[in-house]
């Protein structure tokens, strides 16, 4: 029996666990993955040929590595995943419990369904059927499970690199969401900052003996939102990958999207001030996202905005949180390969499947910045971190299938296929 066979034969056992990891809650915040870090854990522990560790960054959140080694030397691929999800929210928002896995035409509800519990049951999967064919492999394949990712990845992903060995390797593939015929190989660079302005109170009908800090706020978010305008130098490689996707990629993630990868974009994001209608405020205060595309730096961008705010004496501004763009070759071979056996589940005339760039971050970032190709392959975001999540199950069976297939041939299996 092939493996595309075997993987056929796997998906009801596929659908069954990422149900069984649906209905196990693992919200963030509080952030407490004990539960379902131990319902992986038993799984992953019971394969042949498996080895399983807990890894604690911080209590309550628990990170799982596991090995698979192969039967003789080669290279290491990584399988990267988050256990935490968003918080449910209000669950007479749900139709039904957001953990109760049902399945409905073809969906599979509940929080975490596609963000990312399909794509945990992928990998885990994945590394059953590899497990049985480990004698046929050269390297190995490690899981890394952390539970970290929805709060910044610090003590998740990050706290694995720099404290696991094993962690590292010489590619990374994340099942986070995105789009079976969408291959996201980098991401925007990110810089989040707070401004603060500062003026002088009185009442309001006296305006000329006061000095409002909303205004002088405004001043600056107007400069800071033409910092849109900057040119970006996006490596060419990338552009090209970029504009061969466009007519996939939008349909699938909104029209625009070609546009906000190809530029910095700045989001007032939060805007707050004064303490009553009449009175002229002495304090103001907002918070922006910057996204920014390969080409760009992040110190490029630091100095524009320290440019355009000497202007703005009246505002004084610090950095909350930054990364660098960031982004693997799309000819890399780990690339190439996960596309390739991505293009042979769809029909290429009707449904081509492409490589691109990804709007939003992932941990994928922490790979890049540590000289790991990376890239992610997931289920479509369907209702993500909203009521009445879901994953379909074409989108389930479609990532596992990938993964296998993807992660059998880059440690040299010699097939069938």
């Amino acid at each position: 029996m092939n493996l595309s066979e075997r993987i056929r034969q796997s998906y009801p056992e596929l659908e069954s666990l990422c149900a069984a990891l649906v209905a196990t809650p693992s919200e963030n915040p509080p952030g407490d993955t004990h539960a379902l870090a131990a319902r992986v854990e038993a799984f992953l522990a019971a394969l042949p040929g498996v080895e399983v560790r807990r890894v604690i960054g911080r209590e309550p959140a628990v990170n799982i590595i596991a090995r698979l080694a192969g039967g003789r030397p080669g290279r290491r691929l990584l399988f990267n995943g988050h256990l935490d999800t968003f918080p449910a929210g209000d669950a007479a928002a749900w139709t039904g419990s957001p953990f109760s896995a049902r399945v409905e035409e073809g969906r599979m509800y509940g929080r975490g369904a596609c963000d990312m519990k399909a794509g945990l049951a992928a990998a885990m999967m994945t590394a059953k059927l590899l497990a049985d064919e480990r004698a046929a492999l050269c390297g190995e394949l490690v899981l890394t499970f952390v539970s970290d990712e929805e709060t910044g990845g610090t003590w998740g992903t990050q706290h694995v690199l720099a404290n696991v060995p094993e962690a590292r390797g010489d590619a990374m593939i994340s099942a986070d969401a995105g789009s079976p015929r969408v291959v996201r190989f980098g991401e925007k660079g990110q810089l989040w900052v707070e401004l603060e302005a500062r003026g002088r109170a009185n009442h309001g009908a006296h305006v000329h003996l006061g000095d409002n800090a909303i205004v002088h706020l405004m001043g600056a978010l107007a400069a800071l939102k033409g910092m849109e305008a900057m040119p970006c130098p996006i490596p060419a490689d990338v552009m090209a990958a970029m504009r061969e996707a466009q007519p996939v990629s939008e349909p699938i993630s909104g029209k625009g999207e070609f546009d906000t990868l190809s530029r910095l974009t700045v989001n007032i994001g939060t805007v707050s001030g004064g303490i009553a209608v009449n009175i002229i405020p002495d304090l103001a205060h907002a918070r922006l996202d910057f996204r920014f595309p390969p080409g760009l730096t992040l110190a490029a961008v630091l100095a524009e905005i320290g440019a355009r705010m000497q202007a703005h004496p009246n505002v004084a501004w610090k950095v909350l949180s930054s990364h660098e763009p960031n982004v693997t070759e799309p000819g890399h071979e780990i690339v190439q390969t996960v596309l390739r056996h991505a293009r042979t589940g769809f029909d290429a005339a009707t449904q081509p499947v492409v490589a691109n760039m990804r709007p939003g971050f992932s941990d994928s970032r922490f790979y890049r910045a540590a000289g790991i190709p990376a890239l992610v392959y997931g289920p479509a975001p369907n209702n993500m971190g909203g009521a009445d999540e879901y994953v379909l199950l074409e989108d389930l069976r479609a990532v596992f299938r990938v993964h296998v297939l993807a992660a059998a041939d880059y440690l040299g299996h010699p097939g069938p296929f």
